[in-house]
C-alpha cells in the first residue's frame, strides 16, 4: 500500500481535516463581501444581472476594520457590497441546505472556514479555522497547495477591486468639490463592468 501522505509542516495544519456537513449555518450568519470578479462569475454562471446578487450595507451594519478600502461612496452614503440575503440566509442557499451557485460561488465562500497567514516571503505560515466549534466534521485532509493558490487569488482579486473602489471614491470627492451629485449603486456596478460591459473611469452624469 502507498504511504499515507502526511500533513504539511504548518501551524494549525490539523484544521485541514475539516469536512463540511452542509448544515447551511455559515450561509445564514456570514455576510460575504463581493468583488467585481465574484459578480462576473455569478452573473455569467447563473445568467442573471449582477445587481440581483448584491446587497449594500452601511458601516454600522458590518465590521470591516481590516478592509476599509472596500467601502464605496454613494449618493446614500458609504456602503459595502455584499452577497444578498433574503429570509435570514444567503439568497443562494437552497432548501436542501446546499449552495445554488456552488460552481460559481465567491472566493470567500470557497475558502471558508480556512484563514491562512503568510510570512514576509508570502509563504503559508499558519492556518486557522473560523468558528471551529460551530460546524464541520473530520474527513480526508484538504491539500494545502490548492488552498494556498486560492487564497492568493482571493487577495489579488480583492486588491484589484479595492483599486477600482479607490478610483471611484476619488471621482466622488471630485464631484462633491464641484457640487455634483454622487453616483448610485447602478452607476458603481457599471463603473466596475460587473455585468459584462467594459469598465469605465467616469461617473455618469
Amino acid at each position: 500500500m502507498p504511504p499515507t501522505p502526511s500533513l504539511p509542516i504548518l501551524r494549525g495544519a490539523q484544521h485541514l481535516t475539516f469536512r463540511c456537513t452542509a448544515c447551511g449555518e455559515c450561509c445564514r450568519r456570514i455576510r460575504v463581501v463581493l468583488t467585481h470578479h465574484d459578480l462576473r462569475r455569478l452573473s455569467a454562471g447563473l445568467g442573471r444581472p449582477a445587481e440581483t446578487f448584491v446587497q449594500w450595507l452601511s458601516p454600522d451594519e458590518v465590521d470591516m476594520t481590516g478592509e476599509p478600502g472596500s467601502f464605496v461612496r454613494l449618493a446614500v452614503g458609504r456602503r459595502l457590497m455584499v452577497l444578498a440575503h433574503g429570509g435570514g440566509a444567503c439568497q443562494l442557499l437552497q432548501p436542501d441546505q446546499r449552495c445554488g451557485a456552488y460552481a460559481h460561488r465567491p472566493l470567500d465562500c470557497r475558502l471558508y472556514p480556512f484563514h491562512l497567514e503568510r510570512d514576509e516571503q508570502a509563504r503559508p505560515q499558519e492556518l486557522t479555522r473560523l468558528d471551529p466549534e460551530r460546524c464541520g466534521d473530520n474527513g480526508e485532509p484538504t491539500q494545502l497547495e490548492p488552498l494556498a493558490a486560492l487564497d492568493a487569488q482571493r487577495w489579488q482579486e480583492l486588491r484589484e477591486f479595492q483599486q477600482r473602489v479607490l478610483r471611484w471614491n476619488q471621482l466622488a470627492s471630485h464631484r462633491l468639490r464641484f457640487r455634483k451629485p454622487l453616483g448610485d449603486e447602478a452607476a458603481f456596478l457599471a463603473f466596475l463592468g460587473a455585468s459584462g460591459s467594459a469598465p469605465h473611469d467616469g461617473v455618469p452624469h
